[in-house]
């Protein structure tokens, strides 16, 4: 016998007659409920800011008439996209490209001292040969293996190193706004790290060297405000991984950095953070503090975060370097989340010589963050340009065509990359959902949009993100990571960033890279490289390949 097929009426009729409803929301209830749903079912093929107010009950909240009016423009807008891709579904068997171990967070299921990461040790000698210099102001432009080499030549100790940056940090801070909370413990830890070389125990290449984190990157015993006002003085009681691996590297902390509010822009509760080329200029965001006061030299390197570009941006804007790795390389852990099928963690300096070495210290597992894998970090990466093959796409800024004329004149051949269209909107409800989810408390409990900064509008949005369609953009994201791979493994890296959101979205990584001089400014020209997954090393020697053959202008303090 073939089973009935209910209609729409029926299915709804029936589950009211066996009560499956009633015990929920009462038998009244359900009826003027389905009443309504059957009645006033939609006619036009758009919704209207009235239908937005009238259904603000769903989501337990009351908004105002322009409010309604923004919440119904931006669902118009993805119900356009979603027709689309309802037309052509992922086939049945596309996989959901999440790691769910539920193992993982079941007590004592692992161990309780994660395996250390097991990483080629960073290639540098106490024979290289230091700068002149008069006094402690000729150091900013110093690499970090200059700085560890005069650490342990008795040029200047970790305290000095770490008394001269806070007190430049703090100078710039007043133009710039980049700083959040100064490390009250710095000079202490500077302390012992000098001891510590003094009795013969050297962590490394970053013992003694100072460093700035992102104001979401959670330090024990000193507030992470998320660039939030109502949480200026919250303390975490853990320290991030990042956090953790730098100071066992022997890396002196000096500041929390500014973070666009909940990690978007450069502006936060205390104003906005400035770029330091132009001081007229917001920093971009959201690692707006980290790139602010990298490019200053007012710290030797700094960690940002970025989950749409909040690396690359502010990167570029203020003329720095930064990476951004692979998804899955560096641990999130102790970091806020902001989607978690797509933030990331990297360095930020203003050499790639730099990145490389602090991302080296930033790998490995660590039993908290169930994304992390292992691959090996092999760097310095021996390359030879002379016949790589170069992915060009369709517009490149002037920047990245001085870049692409640098790599013809050693011999590189260029490749025209297209990557095919993809569903961008409907998959960045990735980045909606997750962070309306993570911080739904301060939006609902929020006195108005000033507290959300940006995301006031995108949250109330996220109210109305069905569950199937963002699985259905979580799975169309498989199709578009291996077709992006595939176009990138016909050429040796990209020039540029391959579009942000792509990016961002498959996982794959970025390195910005300051070299030379803008003609028309007097600060560095950038250029992003993009490569396949886990390219980070090839992309960080071909960014110090260019920075050695044309070094970029310095900043005058």
């Amino acid at each position: 016998m073939q089973p009935q097929l209910f209609d729409r009426r029926q299915a709804i009729a029936a589950a009211m007659s066996t009560g499956m409803f009633a015990g929920l929301l009462g038998v009244s209830t359900v009826a003027r409920a389905v009443t309504l749903q059957i009645e006033n079912e939609p006619k036009a093929d758009s919704i209207t800011a009235k239908q937005i107010a009238d259904s603000c009950w769903i989501a337990g909240v009351t908004w105002t008439d322009q409010q309604c009016e923004e919440v119904a423009a931006a669902i118009n807008q993805k119900l356009k996209m979603l027709r689309v891709v309802r037309e052509n579904p992922p086939v049945e068997d596309t996989p959901m490209p999440l790691a769910f171990l539920p193992s993982f967070f079941v007590a004592n299921s692992t161990p309780s001292e994660p395996t250390p990461p097991k990483q080629p040790a960073v290639h540098w000698s106490e024979n290289i040969e230091l700068p002149e210099w008069t006094s402690m102001k000729d150091v900013v432009n110093w690499s970090i293996p200059q700085l560890a080499v005069g650490i342990r030549k008795g040029c200047f100790t970790s305290v000095e190193l770490t008394e001269f940056y806070l007190e430049r940090l703090t100078s710039v801070n007043e133009k710039l706004l980049c700083t959040v909370t100064m490390n009250p413990n710095a000079i202490e830890s500077a302390k012992m790290r000098d001891s510590e070389l003094k009795q013969g125990k050297d962590r490394g290449i970053l013992h003694g060297i100072p460093w700035g984190a992102k104001d979401i990157i959670s330090i024990q015993g000193l507030p992470t405000s998320w660039g939030v006002g109502r949480y200026a003085d919250r303390h975490w009681e853990t320290t991030a991984t990042v956090a953790k691996r730098l100071e066992d590297a022997g890396a002196v902390l000096l500041a929390k950095l500014s973070v666009g509010t909940m990690a978007w822009g450069d502006e936060w509760h205390r104003g906005k953070t400035k770029n330091p080329w132009n001081p007229e200029q917001g920093s971009s965001g959201s690692s707006a503090g980290s790139a602010s006061a990298v490019a200053a030299r007012a710290v030797p390197f700094a960690l940002g975060t970025e989950t749409l570009g909040s690396i690359v941006s502010p990167t570029r804007v203020c003329a720095t370097s930064g990476l951004r790795p692979t998804f899955g390389r560096v641990s999130r852990a102790g970091c806020m989340t902001l989607a978690w099928t797509m933030d990331k963690v990297g360095p930020i300096a203003n050499r790639v010589e730099d990145c490389a070495i602090i991302f080296r210290e930033l790998l490995g597992v660590d039993g908290s963050d169930p994304t992390v894998v292992e691959r090996p970090y092999e760097w310095p990466a021996p390359i030879e340009l002379r016949g790589m093959k170069i992915g060009t796409l369709a517009r490149l800024r002037p920047s990245e065509e001085q870049f692409k004329e640098w790599l013809v004149d050693h011999g590189a051949e260029m490749v025209p990359i297209e990557f095919p269209a993809a569903p961008m909107s409907l998959m960045l409800e990735a980045l909606s959902a997750e962070a309306a989810s993570v911080h739904d408390s301060l939006f609902r409990s929020a006195k108005d949009d000033q507290e959300l900064g940006k995301w006031g509008p995108t949250f109330r949005e996220a109210q109305w993100i069905r569950a199937i369609d963002y699985l259905h953009g979580v799975r169309s994201r498989v199709k578009m990571i291996r077709e992006t791979e595939d176009k990138l493994q016909q050429v040796d890296f990209l020039i540029g960033d391959g579009d942000l959101a792509r990016m961002n979205l498959t996982g794959h990584p970025s390195l910005v890279v300051a070299f030379g001089k803008e003609k028309e400014r007097n600060r560095p020209m950038t250029v992003v490289l993009t490569g396949r997954m886990f390219s980070e090393a090839k992309l960080l020697e071909i960014g110090r390949l260019l920075q050695q053959s044309n070094p970029p202008v310095v900043l005058e303090s």
